[in-house]
């Protein structure tokens, strides 16, 4: 399913959110590449992808986004064709090289952004790959950024994908917040007063028991507001919350 991303409130800019960001954009700006983004659910993929938008230049870039769908290489080059106003043809071949040809002569630079990439199909890749790197002349007519979860790199190292692998330019992983952005972040999501009600060692138990998920670091700790609406929440607290969580 192709999708509009709709902008959102500036985003907590983690460590791995701020590099990530940064290595991203400095690709893009190089010249056409393919990236690979990593992260479990939760720590920020999209929002990256919200914020790397916002700071490209919308007359010198065009962002195609492409989530929670499993299309097949016709499904692609149809994606495609509609995003660059083209009529489809009689056969898929016919309407490939008529797409080459609109991406040659596109104006803007294409990237395009799969999400949930770690579903996509093996030959839908390889169709990507090859319409990508259509002008054998030159580099690739758009950038292609893979978004997934962390086990889509054991595919790409798989030899059947492997080509498409060694081609990426730019890796990125988010692991999420490290203990000192925990206060930080809460103040960020929540406000400062909340985020304070927090002892050390609590902050500690949820940064633990959320691996740093930002996601889920939210989730828990207004589900610890839940169970104790006034007072220091303490490690202790922490602990009978998401106890109670994984009860029945």
């Amino acid at each position: 399913m192709r999708k509009t991303l709709a902008p959102l409130g500036p985003a907590f800019p983690y460590r791995d959110f701020q590099e990530g960001l940064k290595h991203l954009k400095a690709a893009m700006l190089r010249g056409p590449v393919y990236g690979l983004l990593l992260g479990e659910s939760g720590t920020g993929k999209t929002t990256l992808l919200r914020a790397l938008a916002a700071a490209l230049d919308r007359s010198r870039f065009q962002v195609l986004y492409l989530c929670h769908g499993r299309p097949s290489p016709t499904g692609l080059t149809r994606v495609l064709a509609d995003v660059l106003h083209l009529p489809l043809r009689r056969s898929r071949a016919e309407t490939s090289r008529m797409l080459v040809q609109a991406l040659r002569d596109l104006p803007t630079r294409l990237l395009f952004w799969i999400d949930e990439a770690q579903l996509i199909p093996e030959d839908t890749l390889h169709e990507l790959r090859l319409l990508a790197e259509a002008n054998l002349d030159g580099p690739p007519l758009f950038s292609v950024v893979l978004s997934a979860l962390p086990e889509l790199k054991d595919r790409l190292l798989a030899p059947q994908l492997f080509p498409l692998w060694r081609r990426i330019g730019v890796r990125v992983v988010l692991t999420g917040l490290v203990r000192e952005e925990m206060a930080p972040f809460l103040a960020h999501v929540l406000d400062k007063e909340a985020a304070a009600r927090f002892t050390p060692e609590a902050l500690a138990a949820l940064s633990e028991s959320a691996r740093g998920v930002p996601a889920l670091v939210k989730t828990y700790a207004l589900e610890c507001f839940k169970r104790k609406p006034q007072g220091p929440i303490t490690a202790e607290d922490v602990s009978g919350t998401l106890d109670g969580l994984d009860g029945p």
